[in-house]
This record gives C-alpha cells, structure tokens and sequence, in this order.
C-alpha cells in the first residue's frame, strides 16, 4: 500500500504527507491457499515495458507462468486505458472478455490442471495502454495528497500507481514478477524488489527488476535518474534523483542507513532488498514497498532526512512488511507515526515527547468534531484533516495508551512478536490484541474496544479541589468527572509543591471518581495539581485548553472572507486561500458589508487589516502595531517585505475564530500566491511570518488557563 508521508501535516507534516490511498493487504499464503481451489496459486509474470513518454503511452507484453490451474477463467485487473492487442494461452489465440477494469480469459478445459496436471500454464497477453493524468505542479491543496493522479506518462516522467492497471494484475493469487523497462536514452525506472542493472543500448535504457514476492501490485516511477548505492549489510540503499539533486545523495544515503539500523534494533530484520529514495517530477510524498517517491521540493526540505524519511521507512516493517486487513480499520498509520514521528521527539527528551502528544490533542480537538469524528475501525486512509487526525493522531495515542497499559517492556517486545509472526501477512486490529494479550498475559478487550470501535475521547472536569494540612501531612483531594461517554482510563495526577513534584493516578471506570493524596511535609507545600499534564491519555482538551490555529481554519463548514473593497486581485487571493485551507464554500464580502449580526456564527478570514479596530479586538496582546513593525512577543518584523498571517479568538462568537493575512507593501502577485498555498502546511501554529515567500517565523499561541489545573 502506498503509504503518504507526513509531509503537510503542520510543515513539518507532508508534505509527506506524503500520504496515499490504502491498498487491501493479503497473504501471499493465505491468499495462494484459498485461490487453489478457485485458480493458479503462485504465478510468475515476466513483463517488458516499453515507455513512449512524447505520446503518455506504453506497449506491454506479460507473459503469465502458472503451475496449476483449475478454474475456467484467468481474471486479471487491468485499466480501462488499455487495450489488449493479444491473448495466447500455450502459444493458442483465445478470446477474452472485458468488464470493467478487468481481463477475464477463459481457460479451456484442455489447458486445466486436471487434463494437464503437470504441465504449468503459459498465458501471454500483449497490449498497449495511454495514461495521461494531469499531475500538478503547484497544488494548491494537500489534503488528499494523490490529488486523483493515478497514471501519467510525459516527457517530464513517469507516475504509475499500482492501482492504475498499467500491467496485468492476478486478483486472487500471490505473484513473482520479473521486470524489464525500456524508453528513450536516460530514462531509468524503479519500483519494488531487487535492482538487477540498468543499461543504455541502441539509443534505449533498459532498467531490470525482480520481485520476488509482491505484496501489492506494483507501482512505477521512471525519469532521468543519476543511481547511487550503498550497502547496509544485506540490503542495498539508494537514491534515484534528478541530476540537480545529485547534491542531496550521500545524506539520504546516510539517513536511510540509520533508519535500517534503528529499526532492525527496535523489530527485527529489514524485510526487503532494498530502500530507495526516489525523486518524482511532481510534489507528492508516497510510501511503497522498499521505497519512497517525493517531489523535487519534498526532497530539498532539510527536515525530510530526520523525520519524515524515518516514517516511510518505518513502513516497511507496518504496512508493507506486515500487512493491513482493514476489515476493522487501518492500524499502520497510527503505529508507524508512533513509532517515527513521535518517538524521535520522546528520544530527544520527555519535555519533547510531551510537547507532540499535547499536539496531537490539539490537532484532534481543532478539526475532529462531534460531527466530523468516527472511529478507528472506519479509517482506511488519509483523504481529509479529518481523517488524517484520527487515522494517524489518535492512532498514535491509542498505542501510546497501549504501552502505559502493558509496560514498556512488553509493548515492544509484542511488537517484536507481532512482526515476527506476520510478516507478509494481513493483520486487523484483532491480530495485534491477541498479540498483546499473549505478551501481557491478561484480557486487553476493554481497551481496544473502546479505544478501536468507539468514535471521540475522554472528556474530563475537574471539581472541589481541597487541600488541608493534617499532622504534618498536606492531604489533597478532589473529583474527575467524565462528561462525555464513559472511558475506563487511569487518568494521571501531579501535585508540584515548593520542592518538587509527585506524581500519582486516579482510575476511572465511571462518570466520577473522588481521589485523596497525601504530600509529605518533607515534600513541601502544594503549589499547583494537574491533571493529566503530560497529555498521556486521549482527550478532547476544553476550550480554554485550545488556541486557535491554522487547523482551526482547516475544511471550515461556515466562513467569509473578508477584502477590503471589491477587486479581481483581491477576490483572486482569497479563493486561492479558500481552496488551500479545503474550505467547500465560503463567501467573500467587502468590509463596509461586516456587521456584528453577518459575522457571529461564521469563521473570518481578513484580507488585510480591516479599518474597523472593534474586529481586532481579540487580537492576542503579545501583537503589537508598531510605525514599521509589528511586534509578536518579544521579536519585532519589519513590515516591509514581510507577510503576516495570524489566528486568533472571534469578537463575537466562542465557536468560531479569525484569521488575519496582510502584506504591508506591495509584493509580486507570484509571491503573493506562493505564500497563500503555503500557510496550510503550518496547521499547528497561530502565526506564521514570511518574507520573499519564505517562513521566517511561527509559533503557538500560549495556552493562559486550563481547568484541570488547579492553583493553590
């Protein structure tokens, strides 16, 4: 399956978001089991290639080994795109028939496995097919980061995914493929499995592969790559970029063998022969088995190398080393974002790890609401913030959940297990509790049914705080109370007194619970309790928890866009910021039109600073407008060159928020626009600071006041 990166998710999250649809996952044992009785278990294709880049056209010939068969019919997927110019089966011309998406050649019965049990079956089907989808070279939103291209053959490249149909794919049998490319001089392809050498001859490449077992069908990338290797015990490290990312190599190369190497530490061996980084001709950030394919400005961003890159590979042990059977949902998202994203920051320290957990709650909290949440055992892939903060942000607290729950120990020693026993094989989330039961020792049902199953999140108040000194002991005391649907969680408690801190927890199997926790006198004063401040249990944060964000503009059911007057110019930028944000519909109003009573129940977006300072009013004191600056904290940005774009409270409605984007002098419409598809990335933040279309600044808004803390 495809995997997105976690590019675009907050600018650190993307783009890599780099993210991709989800294909079923099967076993190639299972899978070869069941179709032996229906039709060939494992087969061997061996297809040649001819790309035609100038015409977005291909021409293939597959020749199909099957050593068994016993049904009437070969059914094969394969696009609508293509046209079969032949079938032969053992040398003999067949008919074939073609419903949608699919190549059904009936078997006659003197080629089955009964009237020819030792001799395999020869299927070799010629055809060309044209693949044109248009592919974007400056997206405007990132939500869905396919953006509907499945296939395209041009002279900038080649994208094909393996859901495009370009080759004939067996639907209910395991497959081997051997794979030979050819096109113009310079043009080299990968995809999966092991390299076997690329060479230039009569004016053509030729680029071989073999795939030993495909898990999926396979995908295809083509372009004028420069190859470099390196070997990391057995398997082979490398990148396939374009000659002016040659620069970029040795430091991928370097990254992809620590990854290896931490992640053969942490599960066990690396499952394929090779990890590659490939460069694609437009922006995208996909995961496939053995490698990765991002955009030439995925690539450039100094980041990728120590995060996101960890996050594609980590997939290869989830979700194309061990299988998805979605039946109950996809479960890889969450895990391999526990175990890259959120575990690099939990290794540079416990105050980092906290500090992404907290955001993960807050992303939750700003785009999944009561309306928009489901549970996990609906997500399949990411399509939507909303399933992306799910799928991947509560994915990853429910695992953290899980390893408080069992220890630390066995959480990755499960792990260990996990993928030891499924390797290649499809698991449901059922798999994985079974799994860690066995390594636990002890019934895990309640919690991976009300954390898989149930949509939404613990939702805690805290009330009657006291605390009385007794005997030299401080006795504090208090009650959580749930006010949503009832978890059954062990909800943690810190008192922080006047010389140090003690932390504690509070189990909660129904709607409240009272708890009492006595503080020695040797351990100071009480000062201050919290509740859950690490952000350790998945909750949906109070609105004083919360501060606005660009996530809280993201897929807006209800807003305006707010332009100074009427203009071409000014309408231009605001639809562009509207398609961005994945704002459906929204409409744009001149400022003389704004009213309290238009305003109140909507998002607003101002393109520029409105004359009327009552709309401003809720503007964080920390801005301040200076006569050639504008001072955010403590750093001041002249307003010359620079671009601002800030979120922050609504004046007249609690539900809703502002946002404000000013250019304080004239900037290039280009710039202009080059910034405005870019504020998206930054979910996370509530503002950001550009100069020449470059981030210069952000930051979160501070969080003022929570009411689970409680200060004495």
């Amino acid at each position: 399956m495809p995997n997105r990166l976690s590019l675009f998710i907050g600018f650190r999250t993307v783009l890599l978001i780099v993210p991709l649809g989800l294909l079923l996952f099967f076993s190639c044992d299972d899978a070869g089991s069941q179709s032996s009785r229906h039709g060939p278990r494992m087969v061997l294709h061996d297809l040649k290639i001819r790309l035609f880049p100038a015409e977005h056209r291909l021409s293939g010939s597959d020749l199909i080994t099957i050593p068994t068969m016993e049904s009437d019919a070969l059914i094969l997927e394969l696009s609508e795109k293509v046209r079969v110019e032949a079938v032969l089966i053992n040398g003999t011309p067949v008919s074939v028939k073609r419903p949608s998406g699919r190549l059904i050649i009936p078997i006659p019965s003197k080629f089955r496995s009964a009237e020819a049990p030792d001799d395999p079956l020869a299927v070799t089907i010629r055809y060309e097919g044209f693949f044109d989808d248009p592919a974007p070279m400056l997206p405007v939103n990132t939500d869905n980061p396919g953006y509907g291209v499945t296939g395209t053959i041009s002279q900038n490249g080649v994208f094909l995914l393996g859901g495009a149909g370009w080759y004939p794919v067996t639907v209910d049998a395991p497959a081997s493929i051997r794979l030979e490319v050819s096109g113009p001089a310079g043009m080299v392809a990968v995809t999966a499995g092991k390299s076997m050498g690329v060479r230039t001859e009569n004016g053509m490449t030729l680029s071989g592969w073999e795939i030993q077992r495909a898990v999926e069908p396979i995908a295809l990338s083509a372009g004028p790559y420069e190859v470099r290797e390196a070997a990391v015990g057995d398997v082979t490290a490398a990148t396939y970029l374009f000659p002016q990312s040659r620069h970029l190599s040795d430091g991928y190369l370097a990254a992809i063998t620590r990854f290896i190497r931490f992640y053969e530490g942490l599960f066990g061996p690396y499952p394929f022969e090779k990890f590659a980084v490939v460069e694609n001709f437009f922006p995208t950030g996909y995961g496939f088995p053995s490698y990765t394919l991002m955009g030439t400005q995925v690539l450039h961003l100094p980041f990728i190398k120590e995060t996101s890159l960890g996050h594609e590979i980590a997939h290869c042990w989830w979700g194309n080393g061990v299988g998805v059977d979605a039946s109950r949902g996809n479960w890889c998202e969450g895990l391999t974002t526990y175990v890259s994203d959120y575990l690099y920051h939990e290794h540079a320290s416990a105050e980092e790890g906290a500090a992404y957990r907290r955001q993960l709650l807050r992303n939750y909290a700003a785009v999944a609401g009561p309306d928009r949440d489901f549970p996990l055992s609906a997500f399949i892939s990411r399509v939507d913030p909303t399933t992306k903060v799910v799928g991947y942000d509560k994915g990853a607290m429910v695992f953290h959940m899980l390893r408080q729950e069992v220890g630390d120990g066995a959480f990755w020693e499960a792990l260990r297990t996990l993928y030891q026993n499924y390797l290649f094989k499809p698991v449901s989330w059922q798999e994985i509790e079974t799994v860690f039961e066995e390594v636990h020792g002890r019934s895990l049902k309640p919690f991976f049914t009300q954390w898989i199953d149930r949509p939404g999140a613990v939702q805690l108040v805290l009330k009657d705080v006291t605390s009385r000194r007794e005997n030299g002991i401080y006795r504090v005391g208090g009650t959580l109370r749930q006010t949503g649907p009832v978890y059954r969680v062990r909800v943690p408690v810190t008192i922080f007194s006047s010389k140090g801190e003690i932390r504690t927890a509070v189990d909660m199997d129904g709607e409240t619970a009272r708890f009492a926790i006595d503080v020695p006198a040797e351990s100071g004063t009480p000062a201050r309790l919290a509740i859950d401040p690490d952000a350790d249990i998945f909750r949906r944060l109070h609105p004083a928890e919360l501060t606005p964000s660009v996530n809280s503009l993201r897929g807006s059911k209800a807003a305006l866009v707010v332009v100074p007057e009427p203009s071409v110019e000014g309408n231009t930028r605001a639809r562009l910021l509207i398609a961005a944000l994945g704002i459906d519909s929204a409409e744009i109003i001149e400022e003389s039109r704004v009213t309290p009573d238009v305003i109140r129940e909507k998002d607003i977006i101002f393109m520029g600073v409105p004359r009327n300072p009552d709309l401003m009013r809720d503007l964080p004191a920390s801005v301040v407008r200076e006569d050639k600056f504008i001072r955010i904290g403590g750093t001041a940005y002249p307003t010359k060159g620079h671009a601002f774009f800030m979120v922050f409270r609504h004046p007249f409605s609690e539900k809703h928020v502002s946002a404000l984007f000013t250019v304080f002098d004239d900037g290039s419409a280009g710039t202009i626009e080059a910034i405005l598809r870019k504020i998206p990335h930054y979910g996370k933040y509530g503002y950001l600071v550009f100069k020449a279309a470059q981030n210069r600044d952000k930051g979160v808004w501070p969080v003022t006041a929570s009411p689970l803390v409680h200060h004495f």
